[in-house]
């Protein structure tokens, strides 16, 4: 038997939700935190241990027999978690924004847990576990997961926990369950849609579901805080933008459903501008952003046009809009 990779020393639940300890392999887990025990037996080769939901505090410890093996959890916390997931603007390091030095600082409270990615090209993987925000390592972190988390720890004085899911050039289809489109009746041609759909390297990652295998059920069914979702420059052909509204929205669903927690809320971030796609299907995408925001209950959209620079597709300014989301995310919470 084994844990899931997300449980490691120094890793943050959220507070208000269920607790969730689970893993593969067959056999009996048995799991004591916070002074209460739980054992459960394996089915179809997973396990599933849940704890009732807590306030926030810690440090904790987690104790665990896995068929009798003990594996030990220390400095655990519960605080805010947050699902950090999309392509190359969330994914986009704090060394390549213009985030002045010196707001490049250790926070003990908030720590971070990346998931595997097909593109190998990230410094921090599962293996490390939750790494504690310090300033000497900063430098590759994503920018927007820092910024936001800092200012969550700081101004609500609580311990923050951000889980990457990113990968540049990455279409929302392969965030989707394989097949899952088809069967709610939203498709497109290959022609149709953004060539990096169809591009020698991007294309490896943007088959259907693929990302979603290879990302996200990593880490089904951890309980969040919420979700911040920054993605949509590879959908933006006019056909994609005109469908765009309803694949955001499944994939909404599936992530409340896949995480069990049907009023999990997400933060949707609108694309910002960019001058050499000022067309037709760019403004389709941002305005179903828009529209997803609105009609779709407990989720935000946070625009950003206003405050991101124009002539670049990743716009250096990560500051101002990591405040913005730190504050919407009261709205949703």
């Amino acid at each position: 038997m084994k844990l899931n990779p997300i449980f490691h020393s120094h890793m943050v639940f959220a507070a208000h939700q269920p607790i969730r300890f689970y893993g593969e392999g067959a056999g009996k887990a048995e799991i004591t935190f916070a002074g209460q025990t739980q054992t459960v037996e394996s089915a179809g080769g997973f396990w599933l241990a849940e704890f009732p939901p807590m306030g926030k505090g810690g440090p904790y410890t987690a104790e665990i027999l896995l068929n009798g093996a003990p594996v030990t959890l220390t400095d655990v916390y519960l605080g805010e978690v947050y699902l950090m997931a999309g392509q190359s603007n969330m994914q986009f390091k704090l060394n390549e924004s213009n985030t002045p030095q010196e707001l490049w600082e250790s926070e003990p409270r908030l720590r971070m847990f990346s998931t595997h990615r097909i593109e190998k090209t990230d410094r921090f993987t599962p293996e490390d576990g939750w790494v504690t925000a310090e300033k000497d390592d900063l430098a590759d972190w994503s920018a927007l997961g820092y910024l936001i988390g800092k200012e969550r720890a700081r101004s609500h004085d609580t311990p923050v926990g951000i889980i990457t899911a990113y990968q540049g050039a990455s279409a929302i289809e392969s965030w989707l369950p394989a097949g899952i489109l088809a069967a709610n009746g939203i498709s497109l041609p290959l022609d149709k849609r953004h060539v990096d759909h169809t591009h020698g390297i991007y294309g490896q990652w943007n088959g259907d579901g693929v990302l979603y295998q290879y990302a996200l059920t990593q880490i089904f069914p951890f309980s969040l805080s919420a979700v911040v979702w920054y993605q949509g420059e590879s959908d933006t052909t006019e056909a994609e933008g005109t469908i765009y509204h309803k694949e955001l929205t499944l994939f909404i669903e599936t992530l409340r459903k896949d995480f069990r927690q049907p009023d999990l809320p997400v933060a949707v971030i609108v694309i910002a501008d960019f001058d050499p796609r000022n067309d037709d299907g760019w403004h389709l995408v941002q305005e179903a952003q828009k529209r997803v925001g609105e009609t779709v209950p407990h989720t935000a959209a946070i625009p950003c046009a206003d405050i991101c620079e124009k002539d670049q597709i990743h716009p250096p300014t990560k500051t101002l809009l990591a405040s913005r989301v730190a504050t919407v995310l009261d709205t949703l919470l």
